[in-house]
């Protein structure tokens, strides 16, 4: 059964954390089955939202299959299930496909209980707003006009790398060269880049500890770009990581990657992604 969304004819919204520190995620409150608030991580990463080991065997859910899956840190089993209904405040799903996944690693990467993720299959109904300053996120029903007040500094038409996995992809400048091709994924803490676009950049990196990148906990290397631009938000001087799995997950969306823009730009602004419309905006 194809999931449906019921929407409420007014925006809602609600209040997020960011704990992790240096590497942050967005934790956002999740009702699932009506009970909760639960602590979902929001991931444009992921195709399919999450339930975490712990909170299937709470909610009593019934798995009906398995798959395997695939992370930036390799492949992972994934038990498959359906719940009655997600909402998130007044926004609401009924009979939502989810995977069911261990995700102890990340809430100890950040130092906090995560009980899912909220991915693509939920996502896509709305135009959410992601307000990193007043830590709030606001999902609207993508029918209804809305005026910003201010201008966009950008506003994009974002693609799809593929309806199975449905990285948003956009074009990005790094240094005042590109286009490079980009996805959006709020479940990366800092923007990375392939080797290949560091060695092409001249980006000189140095090791350092573990990073939560793509919902996966891997080993990465740090370098700085002099500026980095999508459309026409900029921000120069900018940290990035230089990382090894872009091979495997350009094969695993179909779709060749150059990097991840993450927290560390998109927190410089309000951020739109308007799935319906395909529009995605940083004003």
């Amino acid at each position: 059964m194809t999931a449906t969304a019921a929407f409420s004819p007014k925006s809602t919204k609600v209040k997020f954390h960011l704990p992790g520190g240096a590497q942050p995620l967005i934790l956002l409150p999740v009702k699932v089955n009506g009970r909760g608030p639960f602590e979902f991580i929001l991931d444009t990463g992921a195709g399919t939202s999450l339930l975490s080991s712990e909170l299937a065997k709470q909610l009593e859910v019934k798995v009906v299959g398995s798959k395997e899956g695939q992370s930036a840190g390799g492949k992972v089993s994934v038990s498959l299930a359906k719940v009655d209904s997600f909402a998130v405040g007044e926004a609401k799903m009924d009979d939502v496909d989810v995977g069911i996944v261990d995700l102890s690693h990340i809430g100890k990467t950040i130092g906090a209980k995560i009980d899912g993720d909220l991915g693509y299959n939920f996502l896509k109904h709305f135009r959410i707003t992601i307000d990193y300053r007043d830590c709030e996120i606001r999902l609207d029903d993508p029918k209804r006009i809305e005026s910003f007040g201010s201008p966009a500094k950008t506003e994009i038409a974002m693609r799809l790398a593929s309806p199975a996995k449905p990285l948003i992809l956009v074009d990005v400048h790094a240094n005042g060269r590109g286009p490079f091709q980009f996805a959006i994924d709020t479940g990366t803490s800092t923007t990375a880049i392939t080797p290949e676009l560091a060695k092409e950049l001249g980006v000189a990196s140095a090791p350092i500890g573990p990073a939560t990148t793509g919902g996966a906990h891997v080993d990465v290397t740090a370098g700085m770009l002099q500026s980095f631009q999508v459309g026409g938000a900029k921000v120069d001087n900018m940290s990035v990581v230089v990382a090894d799995f872009f091979a495997m997950l350009s094969q695993a969306v179909g779709a060749k990657l150059d990097g991840i823009v993450g927290y560390n730009f998109l927190r410089n602004y309000k951020v739109v992604i308007d799935y319906p419309n395909e529009l995605f905006s940083l004003l």
